[in-house]
Order: C-alpha cells, then structure tokens, then sequence
C-alpha cells in the first residue's frame, strides 16, 4: 500500500502541468473546430487544432522568425474566439465522449504527471529540443545559440506541446507529451469505440457512450499486443504515431466506404479533410511518417482499383485534400532546416555505403524478431491474408479494411528493409529497434482486431448475450492504473534519480561555462546521457567516457588530454580511474573534482542511496 501511495504521490508541480495540458489540449480543440466544422468524428477536432499550431510555429516561427510567445498569443485569442462562435452555435455537447474517454482515463493521466523522464532518447533529443523552443522563445538558427540535442532537426510538433504547457505552467514541464500521449490515447478510444459500436451494432449514431468508450480504452491499452510502458508513458513519438496511423486507416477506411455507397453519415469530402489534417500531425510528428501516409493512401488506390463499387475518378478528386497538408508541413519544415542551417536530421548513406549484398542477413533478423513477437505479428499477418483474398473478391467493407491494412503493412516492413539497408550502416545488419518501429502500425493493428471481434460478436454471441457487461468494461479500465502501476512507474529508478539529484548540486558548484566532461567509464551511457542533460546547459560540456571506450589509465589519460577540463565528475570511482587523475577517491561515491594537467582535487562527494553498483540494480 506504501508503494501503490509514492506511485500516485503528485507534487503541486505536477498536478499543475496536468491542468495546463488539458488547458493547452482545450486549446488545440477550439481552433481545429474553426477548421474542421463537421460533426462527424469530432475527436479529429484536437488533432486537427494541433496541427494548425504546429504549421503556424514553424511557418511564423521558423521561417518569419517572429517570437514564440506572440505566436502563442495569437493562438489564444483564436481558441477563444473559436469557443465563442461554439457557445453562439449550441455545439458544446459536441464532445461529450471525449470528455467522458478523459474521465475513464483520469487515474491514468494522474499517474503519468506523477513521473519524471528517464528514457535515453529523452535526454539527448526529444525534451532538449523543447528545452530550446521554452528558453529562447525560437526554433535554432543562425544567430542562435547552439542547442544541446542531438537532433535538433528533428521535427517538433511534440515539442510545441511541451512549449505551450510550460509557458501555462511558467517553468518547463519535461512530462507534458507523456501526459499528452495519454490525452491522445483518450481520443483514440473513442474512435474505437465508434468502430467498435458501428460494426457490432450497425448503429451510425454519433454518440457512443460510457462503455464503448471503456471497450475503445481496453482495446488501445490492456489488448493492445503493441502497448509498451517504457515506450507509452515518454515523450518519445512512437505512441502518438500509433494513434495517428490509426486514426488514418480508420479514416481511409471510411472514405473508401464513403465512395461505396456504404457509409450513410458522412460524405467522402469532409472524411477527406480530416485525413489530411490528421497527416499532417502524423508527418510533424517522426520524419518516416510520411512514408506511412502514403503507404495507406496508395492502399485506398489498390482499393478503388479493385473495387466495382468505386470510380477511380471520384478517389482521385479527393487527393489534394488527402495529400496537400502532409505535404505543406513537411516541405515548410524542410525550408526552415535548410533556410536557418540546422543540422541534425535523419539521412541516408551514400550509396557506396549500403549493405545491398547484406539484404538476406538483415531479412533473417527481422523475420527473427518478428517470431518473438506473435501476438502484434500474428494479426497483421492475419490481415494480409484476408487482404489478399479481397484482391481476389472484393465484397464488403471488411475487405476494404483488410486491403487497407495488408498494403500498409507490407509496405512498412519493406521500407525498414530498405533503411536497414541505405541509412544504418553496420548496424543496420541487427535490424535495430525493428519492433519499436512496426509499434507505429500498433493502432492500426489494434482497429482489424476490434473489427474482427465486433463482427464475430455480432455474428455468434449478441442475440444470446442478455447480460449488460459494460460495468465490467468501464472496472476494468479504472483499476488497471492502480494495478499496473508498479510497471508505468519505470522512472524511480535509485540510479537514474540518484545522477539527476547529484547533476544539479554540481552545475551549482561548477563556474558557468567551464570545460566539463563525465567519467563513468563502467556504464553503457545512460546514465551519462542523464548528466549531459542538466550540465549542457550551464558548462563547456566537452564529452564523457564510458565503458565502452575501454577504460585503461592511458586511454583515460589521453582522453583528458585531448580535452583539457578543468571539472570532470565522475560517477563510479575505479582504481583506473584513481591512477589515471593521481587522486584517491571514496568507495561507492561519486565526485567532482577540479584538474590541473593530469592532477585531480576532490571538491565534493556523494554517497550512492542504498547500493554499491549503479549497474546492477535493476530497473
């Protein structure tokens, strides 16, 4: 009970950044109803509001250079005068299962803005390209200072979220995209839901109540085989990407039926926009995503192709709404990479480099991989089965969706063959993070299944089944946060916490601006990825050493040589590391000490919490 009590333990901090990303969230939904004015769908509204915002930085930001903070100003007066024109027009229940997916997705959101960041990827990128947009109002530029990430040309949709809270909360709110990740999974369930309670039912009404919303959350979260805590709860991209391309394939799906004659409440036209608007988070959102928005359109071309049902005419006229905002996002932020020089992108090798006579090798890892993971892999194979008999006979919406998902799915795991091949080098030979990325595809993955189950539920059990279980639904998902709460909870880590804590009592101690580098020359990096993090800020941060670099008294010394610092903290105290600077330092500490040449003095040391070894406790 101690435990489950620290998991939910919230500071006032925190509790403050939850309340400003549901203001900011708020925000997002009034300007996409200024843009989106149809009814249908209408938790499209906030993706679509985001993606304006995000458009709106980069064009006035990035490239008008004009000052964060008056574009946020701007943004505010036309989310109220949005909010206004819905109060004129009676449109406040228009959201009512949005709101009610939040409140089933509360004990969730409290304990996400509970936890702090401590994923590697976010100390090196995602959150120290926020750190830049909160500290100098600005995207990078010339003229600007440098920033501390190693991608700054990454592109930032998530880090505009991150900006707008920390402006609301006036300090800068590191687990705004966790909490926001969450909204969207909240949103998410609602299309589920829909789909859920349209194919279950055949009911097109626009309302789907408390327990489709609960059915919606189950499945993105407790059924979903792509759900990942240490991946979920960041603010890596990975999981918001999962909701767009599901959202996309859902959208896709329904345009194709749309076009069919088979969805009776809404046109092809306005399905059309929100797929565009929900492209263009998806493309601001990872730099790949592109491919996969044009991997589901081209599906919905092989099914209108294959399709009697649908003119091919007809598809091709709703193309410019379906591609141009993708397109508008993501040539505006290449023009402010190459317009203000940034660097820092993902790129491909030259083509000398590629692993072309390495295919077979790389092939055989992912099909290695994929055989670990049968629960995600298993589906989408499932519905690349269906897909192909739906080329052969094309009949229903069901193989509509099959084909839809079988091209996307196919096309994606091509395409990572290709990376492997063109931008990873000798790396590429491991197929690395190959089941991180298929997550992307976790949503749509996640709409074939709830699909299938609905249709085998309406075929086998729904004149039998008497008994209402949407209690069941909705206990279900309020007490699987308490439940699984020691698993989210993956960020009180002793170590982790301990080199965060230590970190910023030394950039206090350490003149601004001095040469600094790390010596933890037993770990993999990630905890001096933790260190980089809090001293890049304020120091001369000239690199760190780690295990990996092989930590013999040459090489150590060699090292300080070449980098001449005058303060090195170093997180584990080794006998070679003693030699190496001619100090004696204290067992299970670590310390900082000030160098002159090769001469280390101790200026203070920290005890390690309760352990010996940083490296062996467990996370």
């Amino acid at each position: 009970m101690n435990k489950l009590i620290t998991y939910f333990s919230a500071t006032q901090d925190q509790i403050t950044g939850l309340l400003a990303l549901l203001i900011v969230c708020a925000m997002f939904l009034m300007i996409g109803m200024l843009i989106r004015p149809q009814r249908y769908m209408p938790e499209i509204d906030l993706i679509a509001g985001w993606s304006l915002v995000t458009l709106v930085f980069v064009v006035a930001g990035g490239l008008g250079g004009i000052n964060f903070q008056i574009i946020t100003s701007f943004l505010v007066l036309t989310a109220i005068l949005s909010l206004l024109v819905m109060l004129r027009k009676k449109r406040a229940d228009r959201h009512i299962d949005f709101i009610k997916s939040l409140v089933l997705a509360l004990p969730l959101l409290w304990l996400t803005a509970t936890m702090s960041i401590s994923q590697w990827d976010e100390f090196t990128h995602w959150i120290p390209n926020a750190r830049y947009l909160y500290t100098y109002d600005s995207l990078p530029g010339p003229g600007k200072p440098e920033p501390t990430s190693n991608l700054p040309g990454y592109p930032h949709t998530l880090a505009f979220v991150i900006y707008l809270v920390s402006r609301v909360t006036g300090g800068l709110a590191e687990n705004a995209s966790a909490i926001f990740t969450v909204v969207l999974l909240a949103l998410f369930s609602v299309t589920l839901g829909r789909v859920a309670k349209q194919t279950a039912n055949e009911d097109q009404g626009s309302k789907i109540g408390w327990s489709f919303c609960a059915i919606g959350a189950l499945a993105i979260t407790v059924l979903n085989p792509t759900f990942v805590p240490k991946i979920v709860f960041t603010a890596y991209a990975d999981t918001p990407t999962m909701v767009l391309i599901g959202m996309l394939t859902v959208l896709m799906w329904r345009i194709l039926n749309a076009l069919a004659g088979t969805e009776k409440h809404c046109s092809a036209g306005p399905l059309s926009w929100s797929f565009g608007l929900v492209a263009m988070a998806a493309v601001g959102t990872k730099q790949p995503n592109i491919v996969l928005c044009c991997l589901i359109t081209l599906a919905g071309l092989v099914v209108v192709l294959k399709d009697p049902k649908i003119s091919l005419r007809s598809y091709l006229r709703l193309l410019p709404a379906i591609i141009l905002p993708s397109m508008v996002i993501y040539f505006a932020w290449q023009l402010h990479i190459d317009y203000n020089h940034v660097d820092g992108e993902f790129n491909f090798l030259p083509i000398e480099n590629w692993n072309i006579n390495k295919i077979d090798v790389i092939a055989e890892k992912m099909l290695l991989i994929a055989t670990k993971k049968g629960g995600y892999f298993g589906v989408m194979i499932i519905a690349c089965l269906f897909g192909a008999r739906a080329l052969w006979r094309l009949k229903t919406p069901f193989d509509r969706l099959s084909i839809v998902i079988a091209v996307l799915f196919a096309g994606y795991i091509l395409f990572l063959l290709f990376v492997y091949t063109s931008a990873f080098g000798g790396n590429g030979l491991v197929a690395p993070s190959f089941w991180r990325f298929n997550m992307h595809l976790g949503g749509a993955c996640v709409v074939f299944g709830t699909v299938c189950t609905a249709l085998i539920w309406r075929r086998f059990f729904a004149i039998r089944q008497r008994v209402n279980l949407a209690w069941l639904a909705i206990a279900l998902i309020l007490c699987a946060p308490l439940a699984l709460a020691y698993k989210i909870r993956f960020d009180l880590h002793p170590p982790k916490i301990y080199v965060r804590t230590v970190m910023e009592k030394v950039v206090e101690l350490v003149p601004r601006g001095s040469p600094f580098i790390v010596f933890d020359v037993t770990g993999n990096g990630e905890f001096e990825v933790i260190a980089r993090y809090v001293a890049s800020p304020y120091v001369d941060y000239r690199g760190f050493f780690i295990a990996g670099y092989v930590p013999t008294v040459q090489n150590l010394q060699k090292y300080v040589r070449v980098k001449q610092p005058e303060y090195i903290w170093i997180h584990v105290p080794t006998a070679e590391v003693q030699e190496a600077l001619n100090v004696g330092l204290k067992p299970h500490h670590s310390h900082l000490v000030k160098m002159r040449g090769l001469q280390a003095t101790i200026l203070r040391a920290w005890p390690f919490p309760g352990y010996k070894d940083p490296n062996a406790i467990q996370n």
